[in-house]
């Protein structure tokens, strides 16, 4: 049975659709949903949603300010949709004793330099890397950089601000911009760390895929594999359309599950969904990212999935609902 004096936690920067399929799942299971979102805390509940109103940017702080709104109450579990709110998320789970990623595992994640580190600590495919300052422009030739390569910010999400580079030229124009946006006022207003910084690795040909996870005390549930069928080759690489079923052939699909899976326990990760993107060629799967994060937008929506008994399929919110209060998983495919 459900107890409606619980609370599940949900850290999220916006407000929309998902946010209301997350109250619909929070409903039906008894629980009362609470925001915690990024907003002036000055304000007197502008939106009538009760939120506790924090600041990402600061995400021990921000635990510390959940904590105290709290005190007292029983919290069932905790979700987060995004990058930075996942970090306050991590610290807050941490000092209220519910099960969920830590801390360092999120903020690992967080950083794209951090993130390849770990994959070639872990023997996972990774290419050439390393970290440059945006500013002064970085010189290739004294750098003997090697062409094609990628250039991107340290911390962003979305694809924002990557760009591939053929030659000097490229690069040097790809710098550039990557510069612009770090130092332009909507990015500067995020308070992003290491946005004086950018990451320059080797371009990797192949198909790109995603995939949809969820954690369970170390344990990775594959719950979706995604084509991105447009090739994804350069210069920008803005968000395509995905596909799943995949149509990749069985081998290559239990392939990227391993890479996956070996992803996620070299970064520490443990409770909790993700978000991951891989590349696949004649050399393997190469691990571009995980974040600690279920997929938005549209693509959440397409996912449906069935428990033993269920009358009919539960969209993706509800499960991740199901998964943060009472650790339920849909039965394996």
């Amino acid at each position: 049975m459900t107890n409606p004096s619980k609370r599940l936690l949900l850290f999220t920067a916006k407000l929309g659709y998902q946010t209301r399929s997350f109250e619909d799942a929070a409903h039906k299971l008894g629980v009362r949903l609470v925001y915690v979102t990024d907003r002036c805390h000055q304000l007197e509940d502008p939106w009538g949603d009760r939120a506790i109103a924090v600041h990402f940017e600061t995400p021990e702080v921000a635990a510390y300010t959940v904590m105290e709104a709290l005190r007292g109450q029983d919290v069932s579990g905790i979700l987060a949709l995004g990058d930075r709110p996942a970090a306050a998320a991590a610290y807050a789970a941490r000092g209220l004793g519910i099960r969920y990623n830590h801390p360092a595992a999120v903020e690992a994640c967080r950083s794209k330099l951090r993130m390849k580190e770990v994959f070639r600590d872990a023997g996972l495919c990774v290419p050439w890397f390393r970290n440059l300052p945006v500013d002064p422009a970085p010189e290739p030739v004294l750098l003997g950089i090697f062409y094609p390569c990628v250039l991107k910010p340290l911390s962003l999400s979305a694809s924002q601000g990557v760009v591939r580079a053929n030659d000097r030229e490229e690069f040097l124009a790809a710098a550039a911009r990557v510069r612009r946006l770090l130092q332009s006022p909507e990015i500067l207003a995020t308070r992003e760390a290491n946005l004086d910084q950018m990451l320059v690795e080797g371009y990797i040909p192949g198909r790109e895929v995603a995939i949809e996870g969820l954690l369970t005390d170390g344990a990775l549930s594959i719950l979706a594999i995604f084509d991105k069928p447009d090739p994804l080759e350069g210069p920008y690489f803005e968000e395509t359309i995905y596909v799943t079923p995949s149509r990749l052939p069985e081998s290559v699909q239990h392939a990227i599950e391993k890479c996956a899976r070996d992803a996620t326990r070299a970064l520490g990760l443990s409770h909790g969904p993700i978000h991951a993107e891989f590349r696949v060629n004649g050399d393997g799967v190469w691990p571009l990212e995980v974040a600690t994060r279920p997929i938005g937008g549209l693509c959440a929506r397409a996912l449906r999935f069935s428990f033993d008994g269920a009358s009919e399929p539960i969209g993706l919110e509800e499960l991740l609902a199901r998964h943060a209060h009472a650790n339920e998983l849909p039965p394996a495919s």
